[in-house]
């Protein structure tokens, strides 16, 4: 059985995948980013949130 832990924490590793996808879409169409937008910031946290919370002890 897995637990939801795992489950929860593989969902924000996904979702922080497919948020950098089309953050780097978004990217390459535009032709370059000016500055640091949402998208870049939740495909880097989301991922970060995920690991750790897979690497947390199991209360």
């Amino acid at each position: 059985m897995v637990s939801l832990q795992a489950l929860a924490g593989c969902a924000l590793v996904l979702a922080g995948m497919v948020i950098e996808s089309a953050a780097s879409r978004h990217w390459w169409a535009g032709g370059g980013a000016d500055r640091l937008d949402a998208r870049a910031a939740l495909a880097l946290v989301l991922p970060a949130l995920g690991l750790a919370l897979l690497a947390a002890p199991i209360a």
